[in-house]
């Protein structure tokens, strides 16, 4: 359905763009109208202006809203996934804590809590890498949307 309409917008527009406008003197008076208007009507071109009117200062305007929009949507984007980075983390670190607990009521609970302490540091590290790549890119799109 929309690609009729936009298609018969297109088929149109020209007509309505060179519409013949005539000119005539009745009663002495200088008429336009768009239709003959006597038997001396003169028909006259008149150029429709260009559709895009405003020109590149307008289409420059218009891309570099669209771009701004876009980093925009991006660096929020970027700053939700850096919160639930860090929300796993929190939620990771609380199971690691309830495991440690665990371990201090175990026999063996001296070596499993070394094993556990060597398995935090590396979740840790894995989640700091990903929040510092996250943090890299929103400053990436942040310097882009200051240059806009």
């Amino acid at each position: 359905m929309l690609r009729r309409t936009i298609l018969s917008l297109f088929l149109i527009a020209p007509a309505l763009g060179h519409a013949a406008v005539y000119h005539c003197k009745v009663n002495g008076q200088t008429i336009f109208s768009d239709q003959p208007c006597g038997d001396n009507a003169k028909e006259i071109e008149v150029n429709a202006p260009p559709v895009n009117g405003g020109g590149s200062m307008q289409t420059e305007a218009g891309d570099r809203f669209v771009k701004s929009r876009e980093l925009d949507r991006e660096i929020r984007r970027l700053e939700r996934e850096k919160e639930d980075l860090r929300d796993a983390m929190d939620r990771a670190l609380a199971r690691w804590q309830e495991q440690k607990r665990r371990a201090n009521n175990n026999l063996a609970g001296a070596t499993w809590e070394q094993s556990l302490a060597q398995e935090a540091e590396v979740m840790r590290e894995r989640y700091q890498s990903e929040i510092d790549d996250v943090d890299r890119q929103l400053e990436r799109a942040r310097e882009k949307r200051s240059k806009l």
